[in-house]
């Protein structure tokens, strides 16, 4: 056979793998996430969200937080396909064929590979741009995203601020008996603004009726009075009482604006930190998962459809565990590097699959 046709033959079967793999990766998706709607709009509690959340807006709810939700599948839509796939050629001896004409296991799996992590890198924008969105709104529904309004806040600004303010109304943008100290590099206390009134332009605060201490070294030097001032705004005062957004509600570029934010202003950033990688990390578990499929499908495929779902799902309880309920947990907790707590799964599924396709006889 010349390398003309052999050339020509190994492209028809890179087409027909993927051809098939898709078809049953899709397939599943779809069965899968109308399962997970269907019973979670069937489920008796779905009235039970809050006493005054109506039949309706809780199917709105569960309807917005389903792209989170449908997130969920995509390792089991990519672990059920590869187990369907390779198992049914396994079992018709399709596989054994293929490799009596010298085509390694490598050579079979990569197609599998690359477009299972386009498919991934199609879902990780799905993620983050309707995902993340719609799951806020669901929280809008619940009425869990944060109030409007604050009374009696403390929060530390950009630079060398702290602000005290009484109440604050962003619906109306106003905020009363505001407190301002600033310091300087040392931590002294250089001006303290009072003001009983306040509001915003996107560029300065706006204040009317107070006053404001100057010191130097620890003592008073000068004090003044005035009717109505300016000041330079770096802050969003949204902040003030909090992002109105659930960090697991973010998108990347959110996440990482209140990250640079909340550094800025010396605040803690670790739960933002763990969702950030979380979004970049976790769509990928498809590829680490069916790395580790692969080899099982080529072992145990003759077990057959039922026996590999049950694999699919132990296989995925067993990352959820790992990497949501143990990793990520203690990240949040100042215990582990976000990056290693949500990366860290992907990496372990990825070497002990590798490790198994390296032992799958040639």
């Amino acid at each position: 056979m010349s390398g003309k046709n052999r050339k020509y033959r190994l492209n028809i079967l890179d087409r027909y793998l993927i051809r098939e793999y898709i078809k049953a990766f899709f397939v599943g998706f779809i069965f899968f996430s109308a399962l997970v709607v269907v019973v979670r709009l069937l489920d008796k509690d779905i009235k039970h969200f809050e006493e005054n959340i109506t039949y309706f807006t809780a199917v709105k709810i569960v309807l917005y937080q389903a792209p989170r939700r449908i997130m969920e599948i995509v390792p089991v839509s990519g672990f059920v396909a590869i187990f369907f796939v390779l198992g049914r050629m396994v079992r018709s001896n399709e596989f054994v064929a293929i490799k009596a004409g010298g085509i390694s296991v490598y050579r079979i799996l990569t197609p599998v590979l690359i477009v299972t992590l386009i498919i991934c890198a199609v879902f990780a924008l799905f993620y983050d741009r309707i995902a993340s969105p719609a799951y806020h709104e669901a929280n809008l529904l619940q009425k869990k995203a944060k109030p409007r309004h604050g009374r009696y806040l403390v929060f530390k600004g950009k630079g060398d601020r702290i602000f005290y303010l009484h109440s604050i109304n962003l619906g109306e943008k106003e905020i009363r008996k505001l407190t301002i100290w600033e310091s300087d590099e040392t931590d002294e206390i250089e001006r303290i603004i009072y003001a009983k009134n306040a509001t915003w332009t996107p560029t300065h605060w706006e204040l009317s009726n107070g006053d404001i201490r100057h010191f130097e070294n620890g003592s008073e030097v000068a004090y003044e009075t005035f009717v109505e001032k300016s000041i330079e705004r770096y802050e969003d005062p949204a902040r003030f009482i909090g992002s109105d957004k659930d960090p697991r509600a973010m998108t990347i570029k959110e996440l990482k604006e209140q990250i640079a934010y909340k550094k800025e202003a010396g605040q803690i950033t670790r739960i933002e930190q763990v969702k950030l990688h979380h979004k970049m990390a976790y769509p990928y578990a498809a590829v680490v998962v069916v790395m580790l499929g692969a080899p099982i499908a080529i072992r145990f495929g003759k077990a057959g459809f039922f026996a590999g779902l049950v694999i699919a799902f132990f296989l995925v309880f067993i990352y959820w565990a790992l990497s949501f309920a143990t990793l990520e947990g203690l990240s949040e907790n100042g215990k582990l590097h976000p990056f290693l707590a949500c990366w860290g799964a992907n990496i372990l599924y990825a070497i002990v699959g590798t490790i198994l396709i390296w032992r799958t006889p040639r």
